[in-house]
C-alpha cells in the first residue's frame, strides 16, 4: 500500500528492499517535478513530512534494488559498532571516512547509537526494555530514547542524533517496534538504520522468546539530496555519446514516469507531487 502527499505518505510493504523502492519511486517523480529545498548539508530534491512506512517481514530486511545495492560491509560494521556500546570514531571509520568530518573531537562520534543505547544516559536501556516487557508483556513503556534534550544554539555539534526513540510492543506474542525519526535521508540514512533497527527488534525478539511482528518506520522528514540522486543518474541515464546506459548489466534504464521495477508511478496525492517549498 502506497500514499504519498508532500506533508505525509505511508507505504506498507512486506520487505525493506519493496519500501524503499516505493518510496525512491516517488521521490523520482517529485524531483522530476522540480522540487528543491535548500538545507545545511546540501540541496533537497524530493521530501514527504511524516514519513510512515511498515515493514511485514523485518527479517528481510537488506535492500537489493539495481537502483540503490547496499554495501553490506559497512551495514555489518555499523551493526557491530552499535552492539559494542562504542562511541569512538576509530571504530566506525574502519568501514567509512564519512564520519571523520561529523566528529566533534576527531576521537568520538556524538550520535553513535550504540552508546546512547547501552552507555550514555547511566544504564542499560536495551536491557531496560528486555526486563519491562518480560515483567509486563502489554507494556506501552518499553522505550529506548537516543536524542536527548540538548539546546544546540549553546552547545553546538555537527552531528545531531537523527533517531529520537525506539519502542517496542508485545501483540499477540509478537513483538513490534516503532522507530521514530526527526529526519531521515533515504539514500544513505534508510537502509542502513532500517538494517539496525531491525536487526534490534530480531534480537530482542529472541531474547524475549516470541514471534517477530512489524517493523514501523517514522520520520519527521524523508528526503532525498540532489547530489544522491545525480550519483544514481550518472549510473543509470545514458550520457551523450555513450553507447546505452550506464552502471553495468544489472542496472535499469531511466523513463519519466517509470518506477524501477518498470511499472507506471502512478500520480498521488492529487495529481503527484507539490512542492511545498519552493
Amino acid at each position: 500500500m502506497v500514499s504519498i502527499y508532500p506533508t505525509r505518505g505511508f507505504v506498507e510493504a512486506k520487505t525493506v528492499n519493496e519500501a524503499w523502492q516505493a518510496w525512491f519511486d516517488r521521490f523520482r517523480e517529485q524531483a522530476d517535478e522540480g522540487f528543491t529545498n535548500p538545507s545545511r548539508d546540501g540541496d533537497v530534491v524530493a521530501e514527504c513530512l511524516n514519513a510512515v512506512t511498515v515493514i511485514e517481514d523485518p527479517t528481510r530486511n537488506i535492500i537489493t534494488s539495481a537502483d540503490r545495492k547496499m554495501p553490506m560491509r559497512y551495514a555489518v560494521g555499523e551493526l557491530l559498532w552499535y552492539l559494542s556500546g562504542s562511541n569512538r570514531l576509530e571504530d566506525i571509520a574502519k568501514f567509512s571516512k564519512v564520519w571523520e568530518r561529523m566528529s566533534d573531537d576527531g576521537i568520538t562520534v556524538n550520535s553513535a547509537y550504540g552508546h546512547r543505547i547501552f552507555e550514555e544516559f547511566g544504564f542499560d536501556q536495551f536491557k531496560y526494555v528486555e526486563e519491562a516487557l518480560t515483567a509486563n508483556p502489554f507494556s506501552r513503556q518499553a522505550v529506548i530514547h537516543i536524542k536527548d534534550a540538548v539546546d544546540y544554539t549553546v552547545n553546538p555539534t555537527k552531528d545531531v542524533p537523527c533517531t529520537i526513540a525506539l519502542q517496542y510492543f508485545i501483540r499477540k506474542d509478537k513483538l513490534h517496534a516503532t522507530t521514530y525519526m526527526r529526519s531521515n535521508d533515504l539514500w544513505t540514512g534508510f537502509p542502513y538504520d532500517v538494517f539496525c533497527f531491525t536487526c534490534f527488534q530480531i534480537l530482542l525478539a529472541f531474547k524475549l522468546g516470541v514471534d517477530i511482528g512489524t517493523y514501523t518506520h517514522v520520520a519527521g522528514s524523508l528526503h532525498l539530496y540532489k547530489r544522491s540522486l545525480d550519483e544514481w543518474k550518472e549510473k543509470h541515464i545514458p550520457q551523450p555519446g555513450a553507447g546505452g546506459v550506464g552502471g553495468g548489466p544489472n542496472s535499469s534504464p531511466y523513463t519519466p514516469g517509470v518506477g524501477g521495477n518498470g511499472s507506471p508511478i502512478e500520480s498521488v496525492g492529487g495529481g503527484g507531487f507539490t512542492p511545498i517549498y519552493k
